[in-house]
């Protein structure tokens, strides 16, 4: 079976499906991965086989836009950018714009039987339905835009589909697959296939400093890419601030080496290190804090970890940080609340000596470590492609 897996250009979309990709490559089937050219280097990194759809130039010129947006909409009162749907779907229509003759280029050339895809790679499901194979789709984490999107999205591509040979427009998805527990799982979500999440942030090697010294209880702070950019510097600092005021508490930060020059002196309980996966040192921590990345958070529930969230500017990181506060794993701080050093250090004092964070968290763990794992999907993967009747090819007029 040749499957075709399509992600966005936002890798925390990517890495919870390479466990699916490594499951199928290992029951003997092809994979093949299609994505816009700055999401190819991560996906060959975590040993996919890659084409590329869309143009670089064009890509990063749309993302610099975004990145303006939210700078903007981010320092207005409140601290969150909150697009209209109108906005979205405007972006939804340029970026599909921009790749669908390529995705339909190639899988009309690769023939693929089955399509695995992030929920808004909305290319990945026109061309499904162009090619008459089933599409599963595939959540990142606590979520509910690929429930609230489903409608809007509808409407906005309707033309795009009607000019891809798809007149009946964007269909539902064969099958939804979901790696997030169930009590981290928004009640909103519609219903999905459940799998377990494993965690994969990237390939590495496990850095030098992993194992903890020093007696200290170590804290790891992730803040993410793009939030970092947009304002987590300033955010790191306070955090500093906070974790100096711990007793016997030390804080690890990941940081890319352009912006640990930035950053500037910071307290000797605080150690800024190169950028390692999450999962190769998590095991020497107490506890993580984080921007709100789905990843981040189910990674740190993978490893029994309570966890703090500082949600920055988006409103999918403020999303993963409410359910993170609301299912009992660990605290969310508002972007709008602005938090201070006393708040974090609170926050912080809380997940280290309240047991109650840790223990909810070693719950979801049990909880995830009980879900089928991505290996057990396959033979239901195999039979939806089998008994999907391969329409003919569609072509534009």
């Amino acid at each position: 079976m040749r499957v075709l897996f399509a992600a966005v250009s936002v890798t925390s979309h990517l890495m919870p499906m390479v466990p699916l990709a490594g499951a199928l490559r290992a029951a003997g089937h092809d994979v093949l991965l299609v994505g816009q050219p700055d999401l190819l280097p991560e996906a060959e990194a975590a040993g996919f086989v890659t084409a590329a759809v869309g143009n670089a130039q064009l890509e990063a010129e749309r993302r610099r836009r975004m990145a303006q947006l939210a700078r903007q909409q981010a320092a207005a009162p409140g601290g969150t950018w909150q697009p209209t749907w109108d906005q979205l779907a405007a972006r939804w229509r340029e970026r599909v714009d921009g790749v669908l003759d390529d995705y339909l280029q190639i899988g009309r050339w690769w023939r693929p039987e089955l399509i695995v895809t992030d929920p808004l790679e909305f290319s990945a499901r026109i061309l499904g339905a162009a090619l008459g194979v089933p599409v599963v789709v595939h959540r990142w984490g606590p979520e509910t835009m690929s429930t609230e999107a489903a409608g809007p999205a509808r409407r906005a591509l309707a033309d795009t589909c009607a000019r891809a040979g798809v007149p009946g427009g964007l269909a539902d998805p064969a099958l939804v697959v979901d790696p997030c527990p169930p009590g981290l799982q928004f009640p909103e979500a519609a219903p999905a296939r459940s799998v377990r999440y494993i965690p994969f942030n990237g390939a590495g090697s496990v850095p030098d400093w992993a194992p903890p010294t020093g007696g200290r209880r170590r804290v790891c702070v992730s803040l993410g890419s793009m939030p970092a950019h947009l304002g987590g510097l300033s955010l790191l600092r306070t955090l500093a601030s906070a974790v100096a005021g711990l007793d016997r508490v030390e804080a690890v930060v990941p940081l890319d080496p352009e912006l640990r020059e930035q950053v500037g002196e910071l307290p000797d309980a605080v150690r800024v290190v190169d950028p390692a996966p999450l999962h190769l040192f998590l095991d020497g921590c107490a506890a993580v804090v984080h921007h709100g990345g789905s990843g981040t958070a189910l990674t740190a529930i993978a490893h029994g970890l309570p966890q703090l969230v500082l949600p920055q500017f988006n409103p999918a990181l403020a999303m993963c940080g409410q359910r993170v506060a609301a299912s009992g794993v660990g605290l969310n701080l508002a972007a709008d609340t602005r938090p201070d050093p006393a708040a974090i250090g609170a926050a912080l004092r809380t997940l280290l000596d309240d047991p109650g964070p840790r223990t909810r968290a070693a719950a979801v763990r049990r909880d995830m470590a009980g879900q089928p794992t991505p290996a057990a999907l396959v033979a239901h993967l195999e039979s939806l492609a089998a008994r999907s009747a391969r329409r003919p090819v569609a072509t534009r007029d």
